[in-house]
């Protein structure tokens, strides 16, 4: 699922960057599906856009996968913020 998702997101958003990583494995009750992907995605397509409206703009593109996945974490820049940092936030701790 994991390579769909990256298939989807470069499909629909022009990514100068793009990392899906699946974080299920981290969480608890895990069962072998993907259920956590943290989404790292860079795009000069996030220019004057909110957070809140890049975040709608990677959903969209995800389609119907968004429903399929219980959480999911968005880094999403632009080519000039992934040039002053590439750092990202590591995804909280989960109880097992």
């Amino acid at each position: 699922m994991i390579h769909k998702i990256e298939e989807r997101l470069s499909k629909n958003i022009q990514c100068i960057h793009l990392e899906v990583i699946d974080e299920s494995p981290n969480h608890g009750g895990y069962d072998g599906s993907v259920s956590h992907v943290k989404i790292i995605i860079v795009s000069d397509e996030f220019s004057d856009q909110s957070l809140i409206n890049r975040h709608k703009l990677v959903y969209k593109a995800m389609g119907d996968f968004v429903g399929q996945i219980h959480a999911i974490s968005i880094v999403s820049k632009t080519n000039n913020q992934w040039e002053e940092s590439n750092e990202y936030p590591n995804s909280p701790e989960c109880a097992k």
